[in-house]
């Protein structure tokens, strides 16, 4: 069969259609060589690539359309780390637990066929939250390309970049060696570049073998950095700084957009001049310490009581990178968590199409979120700035923080069997070092840590937010322990989300990686159970996990699970047993499991509201609606 390359799409250019030289194995197994003086394999401009930009890990699994990007790597193994999860998805959402905490993307790769296929969740979800990593998938030799070879995706749209596309920020379709050297620089350029996020190399397996007469690939091919983060001018913030410190109860959100831009000590300095409170969507959690005198908690269905009656009640808001989904907002129903108008939004955002998507904006600012808040602190201090009226407003909030506080108290000393969560929740609190990352996975287990868990670092607290994919936290928290090797790495978990990927208490082991997965037991998938609990009158089916022969609860002994993988398991089942437990994990250099078993019938406290339309939405059990006009 004939080579039919085609043109190499990606970065706004094309390749002209070129031939490849033809080559053979030699016998007894010597590499593949090209007949040019300075030739260079695909895979050796890759891995000489990645170690320039300075990747210090590679996760993927292994297959027969990955084995020439190995050899590669085989090379540099003392500059990239090779790291193998039991299967590709966990290397996806350890890359973006990774990115998150560091700023640093990683490779990820994975071999053709149902290889990539298992990456596509984690990669989706990386996108919709505005985290970063390389993929590299393979396919079949250009020889073979649209022949129906084995794990040939030549139907309909004819190759995996196709499938790709939607979920990353683009795919190129690599056809030949030559491509590869202008592709990486655009690649990991376009990754960091406004939004982060994902992007995609669709590479046949013999372009990682053969070879081309071309120069490395040069990280600084664009010169020097790009100065992307879009700035502001002065006179716009200062007058939405007047705007914020003229009101009688003004906020500020910290939205995903702070975390994306590792704004932190930004967002502090500017709140502390003007003495407004800060409250977060979930994905902003942890912009400020939970101690930190102005730090008010998440807003949204499952919120925290003082953020959400603050936000209800606030006549201007200061938004930076949020995106006022439904979770946030209460369905966009008024008096639940907002009432715009008539409070007054001040919307910054990279992103132009983020502004006034939901609500009306009294301004709109198109910005990075760091940039922003640096020149506004700037300004709020050269101005002297300070909030009017901060006085009555903070003391109107004590008093909601006072409510939230006598409601939750009793129950972080519950001694009931089963386990009442908060009493996990505030032992967890009470015990883990300031430096300890939490990495939630989805399902109720989220929102308990939503409401309940206190960073005491900024930017030590991610979840899964837009796609919300099971497993992130359970797989994640192992890239958690790469980017922090000295702190202690969490993962809340339901029994759901563990059971979905235990095998990564094997990866743990394998690479000394000492993650804690505290596991909610309650033998179910809560949340949804509990919407059905919620909207469908009770009716529960396929939620529970029960016996068919018995007809009772049953899960796996996930702690015997995590002891025949190597690790430690410990299942509690009184609440004073868990503080030992859970001092001790954090303390182990073993990779340990905690089985919780907690009351499945306990509620989580709804501030907010949210509504699966056409059925009417759910009422507060904490607080009430406020409709302001």
């Amino acid at each position: 069969m004939q080579d039919r390359p085609r043109s190499f799409t990606g970065s706004g250019y094309s390749s002209p259609t070129s031939t490849y030289s033809s080559y053979s194995s030699p016998s007894g197994g010597a590499p593949y060589v090209g007949s040019g003086a300075n030739e260079m394999r695909g895979a050796d401009i890759i891995a000489d690539y990645l170690v320039k930009e300075k990747a210090p890990y590679i996760i993927g699994y292994a297959g027969h359309g990955a084995i020439g990007l190995l050899d590669g790597i085989y090379k540099h193994t003392d500059r990239i780390r090779h790291i193998q999860p039991r299967i590709e998805q966990t290397a996806g959402f350890m890359a973006d637990v990774y990115y998150r905490l560091t700023g640093q993307p990683l490779a990820v790769y994975a071999s053709t066929g149902p290889g990539p296929m298992n990456l596509m969740i984690s990669v989706a979800n990386a996108y919709y939250d505005g985290s970063a990593f390389f993929v590299i998938t393979g396919n079949v030799p250009t020889t073979q390309t649209d022949s129906g070879a084995l794990q040939d995706d030549y139907r309909y749209h004819g190759d995996m970049s196709s499938l790709f596309t939607p979920i990353v920020k683009k795919s190129w379709r690599i056809r030949k060696v030559e491509d590869l050297v202008k592709a990486l620089p655009d690649a990991f350029a376009m990754m960091r570049t406004g939004r982060p996020g994902p992007v995609h190399f669709d590479m046949p397996y013999d372009l990682y073998m053969r070879t081309a007469p071309v120069s490395p690939a040069d990280p600084n091919v664009h010169g020097p950095p790009l100065n992307w983060r879009v700035t502001v001018a002065d006179d716009v913030i200062e007058k939405a700084l007047n705007l914020l410190t003229s009101a009688q109860r003004p906020l500020i959100l910290a939205g995903g957009g702070v975390r994306i831009g590792r704004a932190y000590d930004e967002i502090r300095a500017l709140a502390e001049q003007l003495d407004i409170p800060v409250y977060t969507s979930f994905m902003g959690k942890s912009a400020l310490p939970a101690d930190h005198r102005l730090h008010l908690g998440v807003a949204g269905v499952w919120g925290e009581y003082p953020a959400t009656e603050a936000a209800r009640n606030a006549d201007v808001i200061l938004a930076i990178g949020a995106r006022f989904n439904d979770l946030h907002t209460g369905s966009w129903l008024k008096g639940y968590v907002y009432n715009i108008p008539p409070t007054r939004l001040i919307q910054v955002d990279i992103d132009p199409e983020e502004i006034g998507r939901n609500y009306p904006v009294e301004m709109g600012i198109v910005g990075d979120a760091k940039a922003f808040l640096a020149a506004a602190a700037r300004i709020a201090r050269m101005k002297s700035m300070r909030l009017s009226y901060g006085a009555t407003w903070h003391k109107e909030i004590d008093g909601w923080r006072a409510d939230w506080r006598n409601f939750c108290e009793p129950f972080e000393r519950s001694t009931e069997v089963p386990i009442e969560p908060r009493r996990i929740m505030a032992e967890m609190n009470r015990i883990s070092p300031p430096d300890t990352v939490m990495v939630d996975d989805v399902g109720n287990c989220q929102v308990w840590s939503e409401q309940y868990w206190q960073p005491k670092t900024a930017g030590n607290h991610l979840t899964a937010g837009g796609f919300a994919a099971m497993g992130f936290g359970v797989a994640g928290v192992l890239g958690a322990r790469l980017a922090r090797p000295n702190s202690p790495c969490v993962t809340l978990c339901g029994d759901g989300g563990f059971t979905m990927m235990p095998h990564v208490v094997a990866t743990a082991v394998e690479h000394n990686l000492p993650a804690v997965w505290v596991l909610q037991n309650n033998y179910a998938i809560g949340t949804i159970r509990d919407l059905q609990r919620a909207y469908h009158d009770g009716r529960e089916i396929g939620t529970s996990f029960i016996n068919e022969r018995t007809g009772k609860l049953w899960n796996p002994d996930f702690s015997r699970m995590a002891e025949a993988m190597g690790g430690r398991g410990v299942r509690v089942e009184h609440p004073d047993q868990f503080g030992d437990a859970y001092r001790e994990a954090i303390r182990s250099s073993t990779p340990t499991v905690i089985d919780v078993v907690i009351n499945r019938d306990t509620g989580i406290p709804i501030t907010g509201t949210w509504q699966m339309p056409p059925i009417p939405e759910v009422q507060p059990t904490f607080g009430q609606r406020k409709i302001r006009s």
